[in-house]
Order: C-alpha cells, then structure tokens, then sequence
C-alpha cells in the first residue's frame, strides 16, 4: 500500500483543486459573454505584438520575486540574521506561492516562517521580520492607489456606482483600515487590545465566540508583534524606508506587467493612463479573500480597461473587447500563473536541498565523518556509490562494535588486524 498524504498536503491539494475550479469558471464565463474572446484572437494578438516589451513583462515578474526576496534580505540582516540571498529568495517564492493557492493569501506567510526557522532564523525575528514587511506592502499598496488617484480621478469617478467602483471604493477603505490598524497597534497598543477584548466579550455574549479565550489570545499576540515594530523602528530608522521602497519596487514590476503587455500591441497607448487603470485594479482586488483574486481580477480588468479601450477605438466594441481581453489573458498567465510555477518551482528546489542537507547531517552523526565524505563524494561523482555504500558498511559494522553494560551502551573501535 502507498503512503497516505499527510494532513499538510491534503489541504495543499485542495487549495490547488479550488483554484482550478476558480479559473475553469471564470474562464468559461468569459468565452460565453464575449464571442471575441478565443484563442485564435490571442495569437493573433501575440504575433502582432513587439516581443521585445513582452519579454520586458517576463523581466518584471522575475523582478517581483526579487524585489520581495531583497526586503526580507535587509530586513532579516538588519536584526541580526545573516541569511543568504538564496535563501531570501526562497522565503520570497514560497510566499508568493502559497498566497496564491490560498483564500486572503492566508498561506504565505506561514509557509515563509517555516523556512525561515528552519534555516536557523528564531522563531521572534522571522516572525517580525513578516509583520515588518506586511506593513510595508500594505503602505506601497496606498502608495501606489494614492498616486492614481492623484494623477488620474477621473477614471474612478466616470466609473459610477456599479461593481467596478464600489470594489476600488472599498478597496480603499480596507487598505486605510489595514494601515491605521497597524499604526495603532504600534502606538496604542493597550487602547487597541482593550476594544479587541470588549468585542470578544460582546460577540461571546450574542453566541458568535465559544472560545474567549482562545481569541483573547490570539488578538493579545498579534496586537504585541506590531507593538514590538515600535522598538525597532525607532532602533533602525531608515530600514522602514528601506522596505518601503523594496516593497515599492516589487509592486511596480507586477503593476507594470499588463502596461507592457498593452504596449507590445498598441504602442501609442498612454502609459501613464496604463499605470493608474492597473493601479486601482490591484486595490480593488485586493479585497476579496479568493485565491489570486481569480474572477474578481478579471472582473475588474474588463470594467476599467473595457471603458478605457472602447473610448480609445473610437467606439469599435468588437475590437476593444478584442484588445483587452486578449491583454488580459497574456498579462494574467505571466504576472500570476507563470509567476506562480516558477514560485513552486524554487519553493520545491529548495524544500529538497533542506531535507537533503537534514539527512547529510544524520548520516554524519550516525556513521562518522568518513561515512559522510564518502557519501559525499560519491554523489560528486569521485568514487561510485556502490564502492561507496560498501566501505560505508566496513566503517560501521566492523570498525564500530557497539556491546550494553551496566551503566549503558560503550562503543569500543576494532583494530586494523580484524579486517585483514
């Protein structure tokens, strides 16, 4: 009989199965409501395409995960973790990754924490190190919001009052909650802690809660991870900054994905105009706890950019449609779907190379340091392994004898003359 999967990879293979079943409906909906929509409509819109900006929209997505990888790197440093880059990295794919498959990116995170400690990280500094840079994305994501809404107003407001706008609305909103609730945490933390308490007790009263306490517990752990930002912000002061603008960064080269896309087919397309619809998209999505933001994105890609292009082709909607759907889908596979593979890709690599190294260090234990360089050697190649498994063999069973006594178990090595 096979090996069960364990509860970690059940649950892992479900998310998988839900965003599967996420994007097979969103796309079915598409390819019924807009007959432009087909494949032979993207290809044609590829081969029209300059490959040169497409390949640039391949460049920003490796960005992204490189972006992400450097402010955990300074941030992790700058508290005294010398982790490597490549290990940055890691805790960077495994983070874009999760968050992927999992409602409100609810995954990503832990599964960045768990790589951090087992690298040797404690547990206190990999968790700070997260909640440091959560507050940073969140603060490039109004940043970024801000400024399409200072540059270009009149995108939102011609998009009324229907789905479209009331998402970028409250998008907004829960971004300033999220921000303020951070801020306050910091500077207000016992204010903070009583009103999460007073809640709990109201919603325990109307039988929402059963467990107070449990809940008592958790609001009192993470109002204290944000309070402790307080100290270290004002210990390194630039190192907000620093991951401000990392995090900055990282937002831009995703943002800048689909402006790329649009530009590889219709150069004389405002960039700007690019820039600030994409941006309140990525705040209007944000919002909704679905893996990816799968359907929502969409939904909102095709009410801001559907008005825009419609505008731009002077009312050709057969053509509009055409661009921007074709847009959307090339856009959506690099800066999510490829991005997400090849963020499994790395998050499995290096899984690997750590179970690996856990085993090279047992075996190092068990059999002593000729056992290890010889297993070492073998897998570089120098001796074979099956001459290598022998002398292994040599070195435990006769080399080492192990025999009990009183006081418990001696190991007494043999002399040379018993092998010959």
């Amino acid at each position: 009989m096979g090996k069960k999967l364990s509860k970690s990879a059940k649950k892992q293979l479900i998310n998988i199965l839900v965003l599967v079943a996420l994007v097979a409906i969103t796309l079915t909906v598409l390819f019924l409501s807009y007959r432009e929509l087909n494949f032979v409509t993207i290809l044609d819109f590829l081969r029209s395409s300059n490959g040169w900006l497409i390949g640039a929209a391949f460049a920003c997505m490796v960005a992204e995960i490189i972006f992400e990888g450097l402010s955990i790197h300074v941030i992790a440093r700058r508290l005294g973790h010398k982790s490597k880059l490549r290990a940055s990295l890691a805790y960077s794919t495994s983070d874009i990754y999760y968050s992927a498959i999992t409602p409100s990116a609810s995954g990503g995170q832990p599964a960045s924490m768990f790589y951090m400690v087992r690298d040797g990280m404690s547990a206190g500094t990999a968790g700070f190190t997260l909640i440091f840079n959560l507050v940073a994305y969140t603060g490039a994501i109004i940043a970024i919001g801000m400024f399409a809404l200072a540059v270009r107003p009149q995108m939102i407001l011609g998009l009324g009052n229907g789905l479209t706008g009331t998402l970028i609305i409250v998008g907004f909103v829960v971004q300033f909650v999220l921000l303020g609730l951070l801020i306050m945490c910091m500077l207000w933390s016992s204010a903070v802690l009583k009103a999460g308490n007073g809640v709990i007790s109201l919603l325990t009263k109307i039988k929402i809660v059963r467990k107070p306490d449990k809940w008592r517990g958790k609001v009192s752990g993470a109002v204290e991870k944000y309070r402790s930002c307080r100290g270290i912000i004002k210990t390194h002061p630039a190192l907000f900054l620093w991951a401000l603008l990392l995090n900055i960064g990282q937002r831009v080269c995703k943002l800048l994905i689909p402006c790329l896309i649009c530009l590889a087919a219709d150069p004389s397309t405002p960039l700007l105009d690019l820039v600030c619809m994409q941006a309140y998209v990525v705040i209007g999505y944000n919002v909704v706890p679905l893996p990816g933001g799968v359907g929502v994105y969409e939904a909102l890609y095709s009410g801001i950019y559907g008005d825009f292009f419609l505008k731009r082709f002077a009312g050709d909607a057969a053509r509009a449609d055409a661009f921007m759907f074709s847009s959307m889908m090339v856009s959506r596979v690099i800066s999510f779907y490829i991005c997400m593979i090849i963020s499994g890709i790395y998050t499995l690599v290096y899984h690997g190379a750590g179970i690996r190294k856990g085993k090279d260090k047992r075996l190092y234990a068990e059999g002593g340091r000729v056992a290890w360089l010889t297993t070492r050697a073998a897998r570089a190649g120098i001796v074979r392994r099956r001459a290598a498994a022998s002398f292994t063999a040599v070195y435990r069973g006769e080399h080492m004898k192990k025999r009990r006594t009183d006081v418990g178990v001696r190991t007494e090595e043999v002399g040379d003359e018993n092998h010959e």
